[in-house]
């Protein structure tokens, strides 16, 4: 598996870019927490916006992170290691209590949804539109995340 978190990140964020293309933004910093990637998808005249936190093994403060990063994302996921995540899995009513995704990752690029949460309203409107000024001002073209928030 992962030696590190920072090489989960980086094959995470490869994965990403092939799969979804450039509509995301890394360790975004001045919202409540730094969550490794958000990532935005514009459809219609609605901007959904998706956190992700990667953790190799510590579930529950990867979920306490994730929780906050709701104040900004309409949806927010953890992302475990692939062989990390059977802790996680045994509490999942945590996870559907208090809609978080759950989510795992490995080294040979397979991501697993185990948990898809409802999309919801962000907590904070000034945290909402802070990181969608933040993606206004470095918006590439978003491909169709549809996946991951339906």
């Amino acid at each position: 598996m992962f030696p590190t978190e920072l090489e989960m990140s980086v094959m995470f964020e490869k994965f990403l870019k092939q799969n979804f293309g450039n509509s995301y933004i890394k360790e975004c910093q001045g919202l409540f927490g730094v969550p490794d990637f958000v990532f935005y998808s514009k459809q219609k005249q609605e901007v959904s916006i998706i956190s992700f936190e990667l953790k190799l093994k510590n579930w529950k403060r990867a979920a306490k992170q994730a929780f906050r990063h709701k104040s900004f994302a309409n949806i927010s996921y953890v992302v475990l290691a692939g062989n990390k995540n059977q802790a996680a899995i045994n509490n999942i009513d945590m996870f559907e209590r208090y809609n978080i995704g759950l989510a795992s990752f490995d080294n040979n690029n397979d991501f697993n949804i185990i948990y898809k949460p409802q999309i919801g309203n962000p907590f904070s409107e000034n945290l909402n539109q802070k990181i969608l000024s933040v993606i206004g001002s470095s918006r590439k073209k978003a491909k169709n995340i549809d996946a991951l928030v339906r």
